[in-house]
Protein backbone atom coordinates (compact mmCIF):
# COMPACT_ATOMS: atom_id res chain seq x y z
CA UNK A 1 0.00 0.00 0.00
CA UNK A 2 1.45 3.19 -0.84
CA UNK A 3 2.52 5.20 2.01
CA UNK A 4 2.12 9.06 2.98
CA UNK A 5 4.17 10.82 5.07
CA UNK A 6 1.53 11.21 7.40
CA UNK A 7 2.47 7.37 8.64
CA UNK A 8 5.76 7.73 8.35
CA UNK A 9 5.68 11.11 10.92
CA UNK A 10 3.59 9.14 13.15
CA UNK A 11 6.05 6.03 13.40
CA UNK A 12 9.03 8.47 13.90
CA UNK A 13 7.41 10.34 16.66
CA UNK A 14 6.10 7.42 18.15
CA UNK A 15 9.90 6.08 18.20
CA UNK A 16 11.09 9.33 19.61
CA UNK A 17 8.92 8.87 22.93
CA UNK A 18 11.46 9.09 26.22
CA UNK A 19 12.86 6.06 27.93
CA UNK A 20 13.10 5.72 31.64
CA UNK A 21 16.55 6.07 32.90
CA UNK A 22 15.70 3.83 36.57
CA UNK A 23 19.08 1.32 36.53
CA UNK A 24 18.36 -1.83 34.75
CA UNK A 25 14.49 -1.18 34.22
CA UNK A 26 14.36 1.63 31.48
CA UNK A 27 15.97 2.56 28.12
CA UNK A 28 16.65 -0.54 26.37
CA UNK A 29 16.38 -2.80 28.73
CA UNK A 30 12.96 -2.81 28.72
CA UNK A 31 12.10 -0.54 25.46
CA UNK A 32 12.61 -1.84 21.89
CA UNK A 33 13.02 1.35 20.02
CA UNK A 34 11.97 -1.00 16.71
CA UNK A 35 8.56 -1.77 18.24
CA UNK A 36 6.96 1.37 20.20
CA UNK A 37 3.81 0.76 21.89
CA UNK A 38 3.02 3.89 23.10
CA UNK A 39 0.83 7.08 20.62
CA UNK A 40 -0.25 10.17 21.57
CA UNK A 41 -4.21 10.80 20.20
CA UNK A 42 -2.74 13.26 17.79
CA UNK A 43 -0.08 10.75 16.36
CA UNK A 44 -2.78 7.95 15.93
CA UNK A 45 -5.39 10.50 14.46
CA UNK A 46 -2.98 11.27 11.82
CA UNK A 47 -2.48 7.62 10.95
CA UNK A 48 -6.34 7.61 10.01
CA UNK A 49 -6.60 10.35 8.04
CA UNK A 50 -3.70 9.17 6.08
CA UNK A 51 -5.82 5.89 6.17
CA UNK A 52 -9.20 7.20 5.43
CA UNK A 53 -7.45 9.45 1.79
CA UNK A 54 -6.59 5.55 0.64
CA UNK A 55 -9.91 4.33 1.15
CA UNK A 56 -11.57 7.08 -0.77
CA UNK A 57 -8.79 7.37 -3.42
CA UNK A 58 -6.53 4.70 -4.17
CA UNK A 59 -7.67 0.88 -5.21
CA UNK A 60 -11.45 0.85 -4.45
CA UNK A 61 -12.26 4.62 -5.85
CA UNK A 62 -10.47 3.71 -9.41
CA UNK A 63 -12.34 0.07 -9.57
CA UNK A 64 -15.86 1.58 -8.91
CA UNK A 65 -14.57 5.13 -10.65
CA UNK A 66 -14.37 1.92 -13.56
CA UNK A 67 -17.66 -0.07 -12.85
CA UNK A 68 -19.76 3.49 -12.71
CA UNK A 69 -18.03 3.85 -16.49
CA UNK A 70 -16.44 7.30 -15.56
CA UNK A 71 -13.00 5.74 -16.04
CA UNK A 72 -12.24 2.50 -17.89
CA UNK A 73 -9.82 -0.11 -17.44
CA UNK A 74 -7.32 -0.16 -21.01
CA UNK A 75 -5.25 -2.81 -20.33
CA UNK A 76 -4.06 -5.78 -17.94
CA UNK A 77 -6.27 -6.21 -15.16
CA UNK A 78 -7.72 -3.45 -15.37
CA UNK A 79 -9.15 -4.38 -18.68
CA UNK A 80 -10.72 -7.37 -17.15
CA UNK A 81 -12.30 -5.63 -14.20
CA UNK A 82 -14.16 -2.99 -16.35
CA UNK A 83 -15.58 -5.91 -17.97
CA UNK A 84 -16.82 -7.22 -14.55
CA UNK A 85 -14.33 -10.15 -14.09
CA UNK A 86 -13.19 -9.62 -10.66
CA UNK A 87 -12.22 -11.66 -7.24
CA UNK A 88 -12.08 -11.03 -3.74
CA UNK A 89 -8.64 -9.82 -4.50
CA UNK A 90 -9.86 -6.61 -6.29
CA UNK A 91 -10.20 -4.17 -3.45
CA UNK A 92 -7.02 -5.05 -2.63
CA UNK A 93 -7.29 -5.63 1.35
CA UNK A 94 -9.41 -2.71 2.42
CA UNK A 95 -11.92 -4.84 3.97
CA UNK A 96 -9.07 -5.63 6.64
CA UNK A 97 -8.13 -2.40 6.24
CA UNK A 98 -11.35 -0.97 7.99
CA UNK A 99 -9.71 -2.70 11.11
CA UNK A 100 -6.43 -2.68 11.17
CA UNK A 101 -3.38 0.22 11.77
CA UNK A 102 -4.80 3.45 10.74
CA UNK A 103 -8.60 2.29 11.04
CA UNK A 104 -10.88 1.25 13.93
CA UNK A 105 -8.58 0.00 16.23
CA UNK A 106 -6.22 2.76 15.94
CA UNK A 107 -9.16 5.78 15.76
CA UNK A 108 -11.21 4.14 19.31
CA UNK A 109 -7.77 3.91 20.92
CA UNK A 110 -7.44 7.54 20.48
CA UNK A 111 -10.86 8.09 21.37
CA UNK A 112 -9.98 6.98 24.88
CA UNK A 113 -7.00 8.90 25.31
CA UNK A 114 -9.52 11.59 24.33
CA UNK A 115 -12.37 10.79 26.98
CA UNK A 116 -9.69 10.30 29.61
CA UNK A 117 -8.36 13.78 28.75
CA UNK A 118 -12.10 15.40 28.16
CA UNK A 119 -10.51 15.95 25.51
CA UNK A 120 -14.42 16.85 23.43
CA UNK A 121 -13.23 18.52 20.96
CA UNK A 122 -10.46 15.73 19.45
CA UNK A 123 -12.83 13.33 20.56
CA UNK A 124 -15.82 14.26 18.31
CA UNK A 125 -13.17 14.48 15.31
CA UNK A 126 -11.84 10.76 16.00
CA UNK A 127 -15.48 9.90 15.81
CA UNK A 128 -16.40 11.62 12.22
CA UNK A 129 -13.12 9.62 11.49
CA UNK A 130 -15.14 6.40 12.50
CA UNK A 131 -18.59 7.30 10.53
CA UNK A 132 -16.29 8.03 7.37
CA UNK A 133 -14.36 4.95 7.77
CA UNK A 134 -17.15 2.49 8.49
CA UNK A 135 -19.71 4.06 6.39
CA UNK A 136 -17.35 3.94 3.71
CA UNK A 137 -17.43 0.36 4.27
CA UNK A 138 -20.94 -0.37 4.41
CA UNK A 139 -20.94 1.21 1.25
CA UNK A 140 -18.29 -1.30 -0.03
CA UNK A 141 -18.97 -4.67 1.56
CA UNK A 142 -22.35 -4.48 2.89
CA UNK A 143 -22.55 -6.29 6.38
CA UNK A 144 -19.61 -5.72 7.99
CA UNK A 145 -18.02 -6.76 11.57
CA UNK A 146 -18.73 -4.05 13.72
CA UNK A 147 -20.26 -4.38 16.69
CA UNK A 148 -17.99 -7.24 17.94
CA UNK A 149 -14.91 -5.40 15.91
CA UNK A 150 -12.19 -5.28 18.83
CA UNK A 151 -13.73 -8.05 20.83
CA UNK A 152 -11.20 -10.57 20.32
CA UNK A 153 -13.71 -13.11 19.59
CA UNK A 154 -12.82 -15.95 17.28
CA UNK A 155 -14.91 -15.58 14.89
CA UNK A 156 -17.06 -12.00 15.18
CA UNK A 157 -20.61 -11.84 14.00
CA UNK A 158 -21.45 -9.30 11.05
CA UNK A 159 -24.11 -6.86 11.77
CA UNK A 160 -26.86 -6.27 8.72
CA UNK A 161 -25.67 -3.45 6.38
CA UNK A 162 -28.45 -1.04 7.65
CA UNK A 163 -27.15 -1.72 11.09
CA UNK A 164 -24.15 -0.86 9.98
CA UNK A 165 -25.70 2.68 9.07
CA UNK A 166 -27.23 3.17 12.05
CA UNK A 167 -24.87 2.25 14.12
CA UNK A 168 -22.91 5.19 11.97
CA UNK A 169 -25.09 7.73 12.51
CA UNK A 170 -25.00 7.25 15.77
CA UNK A 171 -21.41 7.86 16.19
CA UNK A 172 -21.81 11.11 13.68
CA UNK A 173 -24.66 12.55 15.76
CA UNK A 174 -22.26 12.11 19.22
CA UNK A 175 -19.45 13.58 17.45
CA UNK A 176 -21.94 17.05 16.71
CA UNK A 177 -22.51 16.83 20.42
CA UNK A 178 -18.75 16.87 21.20
CA UNK A 179 -17.98 19.56 19.00
CA UNK A 180 -19.96 21.64 20.40
CA UNK A 181 -18.86 21.43 23.19
CA UNK A 182 -16.88 24.27 25.36
CA UNK A 183 -14.49 22.85 28.07
CA UNK A 184 -11.05 24.42 29.33
CA UNK A 185 -9.92 20.35 28.65
CA UNK A 186 -10.21 20.78 25.14
CA UNK A 187 -7.58 20.32 22.31
CA UNK A 188 -8.28 20.00 18.87
CA UNK A 189 -5.29 18.52 16.61
CA UNK A 190 -3.95 21.53 14.79
CA UNK A 191 -0.66 20.89 13.53
CA UNK A 192 -2.06 17.13 13.00
CA UNK A 193 -4.91 18.23 11.19
CA UNK A 194 -3.89 18.85 7.25
CA UNK A 195 -7.22 19.55 6.20
CA UNK A 196 -8.94 21.63 8.78
CA UNK A 197 -6.24 22.68 11.23
CA UNK A 198 -8.41 21.32 14.19
CA UNK A 199 -11.27 23.89 13.21
CA UNK A 200 -14.21 22.10 14.85
CA UNK A 201 -17.14 24.19 13.07
CA UNK A 202 -15.54 22.69 9.70
CA UNK A 203 -15.57 18.97 11.22
CA UNK A 204 -18.99 19.60 12.24
CA UNK A 205 -20.31 20.51 8.85
CA UNK A 206 -18.79 17.51 7.38
CA UNK A 207 -20.24 15.52 9.84
CA UNK A 208 -23.72 16.38 8.35
CA UNK A 209 -22.73 16.04 5.21
CA UNK A 210 -21.41 12.63 6.07
CA UNK A 211 -24.85 12.09 7.69
CA UNK A 212 -26.61 13.33 4.76
CA UNK A 213 -24.68 11.22 2.60
CA UNK A 214 -25.34 7.95 4.11
CA UNK A 215 -28.88 7.93 4.50
CA UNK A 216 -28.90 9.26 0.83
CA UNK A 217 -27.46 5.78 0.43
CA UNK A 218 -30.66 3.71 2.31
CA UNK A 219 -32.96 5.31 0.82
CA UNK A 220 -33.61 3.23 -1.85
CA UNK A 221 -35.05 1.11 0.88
CA UNK A 222 -36.02 3.36 3.36
CA UNK A 223 -38.09 6.18 1.52
CA UNK A 224 -37.86 8.16 5.00
CA UNK A 225 -34.57 8.79 4.61
CA UNK A 226 -34.96 11.40 2.00
CA UNK A 227 -36.30 13.59 4.59
CA UNK A 228 -33.23 12.82 7.13
CA UNK A 229 -30.75 13.66 4.51
CA UNK A 230 -32.62 17.07 3.69
CA UNK A 231 -32.43 17.94 7.39
CA UNK A 232 -28.70 16.75 7.32
CA UNK A 233 -27.92 18.66 4.88
CA UNK A 234 -29.38 21.86 5.66
CA UNK A 235 -26.28 22.25 7.91
CA UNK A 236 -23.95 20.90 6.07
CA UNK A 237 -20.81 22.22 3.87
CA UNK A 238 -21.60 25.23 2.45
CA UNK A 239 -18.87 26.77 0.55
CA UNK A 240 -15.68 25.04 -1.52
CA UNK A 241 -13.48 26.13 1.77
CA UNK A 242 -15.38 23.71 3.51
CA UNK A 243 -14.48 20.71 0.97
CA UNK A 244 -12.84 17.67 2.60
CA UNK A 245 -9.63 16.56 0.93
CA UNK A 246 -6.74 14.48 0.71
CA UNK A 247 -3.66 17.28 1.57
CA UNK A 248 -1.18 15.84 -1.04
CA UNK A 249 2.03 17.38 -1.68
CA UNK A 250 5.13 17.02 -4.33
CA UNK A 251 7.07 15.20 -1.84
CA UNK A 252 7.96 11.23 -2.21
CA UNK A 253 5.78 8.95 -0.78
CA UNK A 254 3.32 12.19 -0.24
CA UNK A 255 1.40 12.22 -3.41
CA UNK A 256 -2.17 12.19 -4.80
CA UNK A 257 -2.84 8.25 -5.10
CA UNK A 258 -4.17 8.91 -9.24
CA UNK A 259 -0.39 10.44 -9.59
CA UNK A 260 1.06 7.29 -7.60
CA UNK A 261 -0.50 4.62 -9.60
CA UNK A 262 0.41 6.12 -13.02
CA UNK A 263 3.30 7.49 -12.90
CA UNK A 264 5.92 6.44 -10.35
CA UNK A 265 4.32 3.31 -10.58
CA UNK A 266 4.38 3.01 -14.39
CA UNK A 267 0.74 2.10 -15.03
CA UNK A 268 -0.01 4.82 -17.57
CA UNK A 269 -2.73 3.24 -19.80
CA UNK A 270 -4.54 1.09 -17.08
CA UNK A 271 -7.12 3.30 -16.23
CA UNK A 272 -8.10 6.01 -19.13
CA UNK A 273 -11.52 8.03 -19.41
CA UNK A 274 -14.51 6.05 -20.21
CA UNK A 275 -15.66 7.58 -23.54
CA UNK A 276 -19.08 7.51 -22.58
CA UNK A 277 -18.44 9.94 -19.81
CA UNK A 278 -16.27 12.40 -21.66
CA UNK A 279 -19.07 12.19 -24.24
CA UNK A 280 -21.54 13.40 -21.64
CA UNK A 281 -19.31 16.60 -20.75
CA UNK A 282 -18.86 17.75 -24.09
CA UNK A 283 -22.98 16.80 -24.82
CA UNK A 284 -23.14 19.29 -21.95
CA UNK A 285 -20.51 22.08 -22.85
CA UNK A 286 -19.71 21.48 -19.58
CA UNK A 287 -16.99 23.02 -18.53
CA UNK A 288 -15.26 20.31 -16.29
CA UNK A 289 -14.73 18.23 -19.09
CA UNK A 290 -10.79 20.38 -19.69
CA UNK A 291 -11.17 20.19 -15.55
CA UNK A 292 -11.21 16.47 -15.63
CA UNK A 293 -9.57 14.88 -18.63
CA UNK A 294 -6.79 15.70 -21.34
CA UNK A 295 -7.98 17.38 -24.52
CA UNK A 296 -7.65 14.19 -26.15
CA UNK A 297 -10.02 13.04 -23.81
CA UNK A 298 -7.98 9.69 -22.60
CA UNK A 299 -6.58 10.51 -19.44
CA UNK A 300 -6.86 12.67 -16.56
CA UNK A 301 -5.82 16.47 -17.09
CA UNK A 302 -2.31 17.47 -15.80
CA UNK A 303 -3.91 19.36 -13.07
CA UNK A 304 -5.84 16.30 -11.63
CA UNK A 305 -2.72 14.46 -12.68
CA UNK A 306 -0.42 16.56 -10.58
CA UNK A 307 1.33 14.89 -7.39
CA UNK A 308 -0.11 17.70 -5.39
CA UNK A 309 -3.44 17.49 -6.54
CA UNK A 310 -5.39 18.45 -3.26
CA UNK A 311 -8.29 15.39 -4.07
CA UNK A 312 -11.65 15.94 -3.02
CA UNK A 313 -13.39 13.74 -1.14
CA UNK A 314 -16.60 15.25 -0.07
CA UNK A 315 -17.38 18.65 -1.25
CA UNK A 316 -20.01 21.58 -1.21
CA UNK A 317 -21.55 20.59 -4.28
CA UNK A 318 -22.20 17.01 -2.97
CA UNK A 319 -23.92 18.64 0.00
CA UNK A 320 -25.80 21.32 -2.27
CA UNK A 321 -27.06 18.03 -4.60
CA UNK A 322 -28.10 15.89 -2.04
CA UNK A 323 -30.14 19.37 -0.86
CA UNK A 324 -31.50 19.53 -4.11
CA UNK A 325 -32.50 15.82 -4.54
CA UNK A 326 -34.16 15.28 -1.10
CA UNK A 327 -35.83 17.90 -1.50
CA UNK A 328 -37.58 16.93 -4.73
CA UNK A 329 -38.24 13.71 -3.24
CA UNK A 330 -40.25 15.47 -0.39
CA UNK A 331 -42.02 17.34 -2.63
CA UNK A 332 -40.33 20.80 -2.41
CA UNK A 333 -39.92 21.22 -6.40
CA UNK A 334 -38.87 25.28 -6.07
CA UNK A 335 -36.05 24.30 -3.45
CA UNK A 336 -34.59 21.22 -5.04
CA UNK A 337 -34.75 23.61 -8.51
CA UNK A 338 -33.02 26.30 -6.34
CA UNK A 339 -30.42 24.12 -5.26
CA UNK A 340 -29.30 22.44 -8.40
CA UNK A 341 -28.93 25.90 -9.86
CA UNK A 342 -26.78 27.21 -7.56
CA UNK A 343 -24.45 23.86 -7.76
CA UNK A 344 -24.31 24.98 -11.71
CA UNK A 345 -23.85 28.69 -10.84
CA UNK A 346 -20.37 26.99 -8.64
CA UNK A 347 -18.94 25.96 -12.25
CA UNK A 348 -19.92 28.96 -14.53
CA UNK A 349 -22.81 27.12 -16.21
CA UNK A 350 -26.28 28.56 -16.94
CA UNK A 351 -29.82 28.21 -14.67
CA UNK A 352 -31.99 25.51 -15.75
CA UNK A 353 -35.34 25.80 -15.73
CA UNK A 354 -37.35 22.08 -15.64
CA UNK A 355 -40.04 20.72 -13.60
CA UNK A 356 -40.95 17.43 -12.92
CA UNK A 357 -39.00 14.36 -14.05
CA UNK A 358 -37.03 16.19 -15.93
CA UNK A 359 -35.77 17.95 -12.86
CA UNK A 360 -35.11 15.05 -10.74
CA UNK A 361 -32.95 13.77 -13.83
CA UNK A 362 -30.83 17.10 -14.35
CA UNK A 363 -29.82 16.87 -10.52
CA UNK A 364 -28.88 12.97 -10.66
CA UNK A 365 -26.93 13.68 -13.51
CA UNK A 366 -25.02 16.79 -12.45
CA UNK A 367 -24.36 14.90 -9.20
CA UNK A 368 -22.73 12.35 -11.28
CA UNK A 369 -20.79 14.61 -12.71
CA UNK A 370 -20.17 16.37 -9.34
CA UNK A 371 -19.11 13.01 -8.10
CA UNK A 372 -16.12 12.60 -10.72
CA UNK A 373 -13.44 10.78 -8.15
CA UNK A 374 -15.20 11.83 -5.01
CA UNK A 375 -14.71 8.27 -3.22
CA UNK A 376 -17.41 5.68 -4.73
CA UNK A 377 -19.96 7.98 -4.65
CA UNK A 378 -21.08 8.17 -8.46
CA UNK A 379 -20.81 4.40 -8.04
CA UNK A 380 -22.90 4.35 -4.66
CA UNK A 381 -25.72 6.86 -6.74
CA UNK A 382 -25.69 4.51 -10.05
CA UNK A 383 -26.55 1.85 -8.16
CA UNK A 384 -29.52 4.19 -5.96
CA UNK A 385 -31.02 5.82 -9.07
CA UNK A 386 -29.98 4.03 -11.79
CA UNK A 387 -29.14 7.42 -13.41
CA UNK A 388 -27.61 8.43 -16.38
CA UNK A 389 -28.92 5.46 -17.61
CA UNK A 390 -25.88 4.02 -19.19
CA UNK A 391 -25.76 0.63 -20.44
CA UNK A 392 -23.32 -2.01 -19.20
CA UNK A 393 -19.94 -3.02 -20.31
CA UNK A 394 -20.75 -6.29 -21.12
CA UNK A 395 -24.38 -6.86 -22.89
CA UNK A 396 -26.79 -8.77 -20.57
CA UNK A 397 -24.61 -8.33 -17.33
CA UNK A 398 -25.40 -5.81 -15.14
CA UNK A 399 -22.62 -3.39 -12.80
CA UNK A 400 -20.96 -4.93 -9.54
CA UNK A 401 -22.98 -4.26 -6.97
CA UNK A 402 -20.33 -4.44 -3.86
CA UNK A 403 -16.97 -5.91 -3.34
CA UNK A 404 -16.57 -9.24 -1.99
CA UNK A 405 -14.74 -9.60 1.45
CA UNK A 406 -11.05 -9.95 2.13
CA UNK A 407 -9.91 -13.53 1.92
CA UNK A 408 -8.10 -13.38 5.01
CA UNK A 409 -11.22 -12.10 6.79
CA UNK A 410 -13.53 -14.76 4.83
CA UNK A 411 -10.84 -17.31 5.69
CA UNK A 412 -10.16 -16.72 9.31
CA UNK A 413 -13.89 -15.88 10.62
CA UNK A 414 -16.80 -18.80 10.14
CA UNK A 415 -19.50 -16.38 9.45
CA UNK A 416 -18.00 -14.82 5.93
CA UNK A 417 -19.87 -17.23 3.36
CA UNK A 418 -17.46 -17.67 0.04
CA UNK A 419 -17.48 -15.64 -2.36
CA UNK A 420 -20.59 -14.77 -4.74
CA UNK A 421 -22.70 -16.85 -1.69
CA UNK A 422 -25.06 -15.70 0.58
CA UNK A 423 -24.87 -12.16 1.48
CA UNK A 424 -21.12 -12.09 -0.31
CA UNK A 425 -23.33 -12.39 -3.01
CA UNK A 426 -23.34 -9.48 -5.87
CA UNK A 427 -25.12 -6.55 -4.23
CA UNK A 428 -25.69 -5.34 -0.89
CA UNK A 429 -28.84 -5.14 1.41
CA UNK A 430 -29.47 -1.30 0.22
CA UNK A 431 -29.05 -1.79 -3.03
CA UNK A 432 -32.28 -3.96 -4.82
CA UNK A 433 -32.10 -4.69 -8.64
CA UNK A 434 -33.61 -1.47 -10.48
CA UNK A 435 -36.12 -2.23 -12.80
CA UNK A 436 -36.37 1.84 -14.58
CA UNK A 437 -33.92 4.69 -14.33
CA UNK A 438 -35.50 7.25 -11.54
CA UNK A 439 -34.14 9.88 -14.01
CA UNK A 440 -36.30 9.01 -17.52
CA UNK A 441 -38.32 6.06 -16.24
CA UNK A 442 -36.95 4.04 -19.06
CA UNK A 443 -36.19 0.24 -18.53
CA UNK A 444 -32.69 0.23 -16.18
CA UNK A 445 -30.07 -1.33 -18.18
CA UNK A 446 -27.15 -1.83 -16.25
CA UNK A 447 -28.30 -1.58 -12.46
Amino acid sequence: MIKLRYLVVTAAALMATGCKSDFLTGGDLSTDPNRPNTATANQLFAGAEAAIWALLGSDPARVTGMWARQFAGGQNQYQSIYNYLYDEGVQSGFNAGLYAAGGLVDIVRAQKIATEEQNFSLLGILQVQEGITMGTGADLFGNLVYSEALSNKDNPKLDDQLAVYDSVQKVLSAAIVNLAKTAETNSPPSAADLVYFGDTESWTALAHTLKARFYMHTAEVRPGAHAQALAEARQGISSDGGNYFGAFTTSAAEQNFYYQFEVPAGRAGYLIADPQFVSLLQSRNDPRRADYFNAAGTRLSGARLAPDFQQPFVTYDENTLIWAEAAYRTGDQATALNKLNEERANHGLPAEAVAGQALLNEILIEKYIADFQLGHEAWNDYKRTCTPNFPPTQAGKKMPGRMYYDPNERLTNTNIPPAGEGFNGTRNPNDPPNAVSDGTGAACLAG
